[in-house]
């Protein structure tokens, strides 16, 4: 079963890149996106593995990746990646915007 990424959790991707690029190395940015997308295939393998999500959609899991939440739902043929969050940051607010 593939997965996708959707353009949001690409946008969220490139602000968390671009955010820890500026404060402390590209190369710290760089290996950090790289930790969040390897659970990418995890999700894919295992897609049940993530908590399920009622309250923003029926359907939607989250899974923690580090100090970030990846947010996810799966179908017969593949895994989208919907978005991608600080774990601080209020998710209610993050999937409003």
């Amino acid at each position: 079963m593939p997965y996708r990424v959707s353009v949001y959790a690409r946008e969220d991707l490139d602000r968390i890149f671009v955010y820890w690029a500026k404060r402390v190395s590209v190369e710290t940015a760089d290996r950090l996106i790289d930790r969040i997308t390897d659970h990418f295939w995890l999700l894919r393998e295992y897609p049940q593995a993530g908590k399920l999500c009622v309250d923003i959609d029926p359907g939607v899991r989250s899974f923690p990746a580090g100090k970030y939440i990846i947010y996810y739902r799966t179908s017969r043929r593949s895994t989208e990646i919907l978005h991608v969050f600080h774990g601080a940051r209020d998710q209610s607010i993050a999937l409003k915007e």
